[in-house]
C-alpha cells in the first residue's frame, strides 16, 4: 500500500512509517526540512530504494499542501493518510501550563490537509475512492474521555490546556468531516484555534468516508511493550509509549480496519 505521512519526521508518525516501510509498503513524507533523515541509518535504505519519498512543504501553508498532494499522487493514488502533526509545547509560569507557539497548529494543518485533497473542493465530492485517514489527537481532551481518566492523571492534563485546545479543534473537524451522528457537545474550539466559517473549506458534513481517530494516553518515549489496551470507552489508562501507538497503527488497526473504521479509539496502559 501507499501511505502519505504528515507530521512524521519524529515520534508516532516516524515510528509508524518505519514499521510500514519494513513491511514493504511505500511511504510519502511531507517534511518542512527534507534533510531531517540525512543521518538516519534506519531510514536511509528506504530512501535509497525509493520506497520512502520525501516531499518538502509545510502543512500550515495551504499552497504547500496542494503541491504536496500533487507530488504524493504523481505516481498513483494514496491508500492511507497518517496525520500525526504535533507541536513541542513550552512551559509558561504566567499561563500555568504548557503552551504552543502557534495555538492552531494541528487544527490548521488538518484543515489544510482535508481541503486541498485532490478533487475535493468546497461544494463537491470526488467520485473516485478517497484515501483512508488515521488522525492522531489525544485521550482526555473530550468530556467523555476526560471523565474516564484516572484521578491521578487529571492534574497533569490540566497543565495541557493550550495544546489540548488545539486537539479539540482537530476533533471538531473530524466530527464534522465524518458526519458522526452524535451531537457536538464539547466546549470549543475557540476562534483562535478554528476561525468561524471553516466548514466552507470542506464539501459538507460527512464528506469523509473512511477515518479512524486515535487518542493516545499520556505519551512516553519508552520502548514498545505491546501490552497496551485499545477501545472506544477505555477507562483508567495512564500512559502509552510512542512506539506502542506506532505498533498499533501499523498492525492491528490496519489489519482490522473494518473493526475501527469511523470510530475514535483510545490507546493506553
Amino acid at each position: 500500500m501507499k501511505f502519505f505521512a504528515i507530521g512524521a519526521s519524529r515520534n508516532i508518525g516516524y515510528y509508524s512509517a518505519l514499521r510500514l516501510l519494513g513491511q514493504g509498503h511505500q511511504v510519502v513524507f511531507l517534511l518542512r526540512k527534507t534533510n531531517v533523515f540525512d543521518d538516519d541509518a534506519a531510514m536511509k535504505p528506504h530512501i535509497d530504494s525509493g520506497s520512502a519519498k520525501l516531499v518538502k512543504g509545510d502543512a500550515l501553508v495551504e499552497t504547500d499542501m496542494t503541491a504536496a498532494w500533487e507530488a504524493a499522487t504523481s505516481d498513483g493514488p494514496i491508500d492511507v493518510v497518517i496525520f500525526t502533526v504535533g507541536g513541542v509545547p513550552s512551559f509558561s509560569i504566567t499561563k500555568l501550563g504548557a503552551v504552543l507557539d502557534r495555538p492552531d497548529l494541528c487544527s490548521t494543518a488538518l484543515l489544510n490537509t482535508f481541503s486541498t485533497m485532490p478533487k475535493v473542493t468546497a461544494g463537491s465530492i470526488a467520485s473516485s475512492p478517497q484515501p483512508r485517514f488515521i488522525i492522531i489527537t489525544s485521550n482526555g481532551v473530550t468530556k467523555d474521555s476526560h471523565a474516564k481518566l484516572p484521578y491521578l492523571m487529571r492534574p497533569v492534563y490540566a497543565m495541557l490546556e493550550s495544546p489540548h485546545a488545539d486537539k479539540i479543534g482537530m476533533e471538531r473537524i473530524c466530527h464534522y468531516s465524518a458526519g458522526w451522528a452524535s451531537e457536538w457537545k464539547e466546549d470549543g474550539p475557540s476562534e483562535v484555534v478554528l476561525a468561524s466559517g471553516w466548514e466552507s473549506k470542506l464539501p459538507g458534513k460527512g464528506w469523509l468516508k473512511h477515518m479512524i481517530v486515535v487518542r493516545p494516553a499520556f505519551l512516553t518515549d519508552g520502548q514498545a511493550v505491546k501490552e497496551y489496551r485499545v477501545g472506544e470507552q477505555l477507562e483508567g489508562v495512564y500512559t502509552v509509549s510512542l512506539r506502542d501507538v506506532a505498533h498499533f497503527i501499523a498492525g492491528d488497526l490496519l489489519d482490522n480496519w473494518e473493526k475501527y473504521d469511523g470510530k475514535a479509539i483510545s490507546i493506553g496502559n
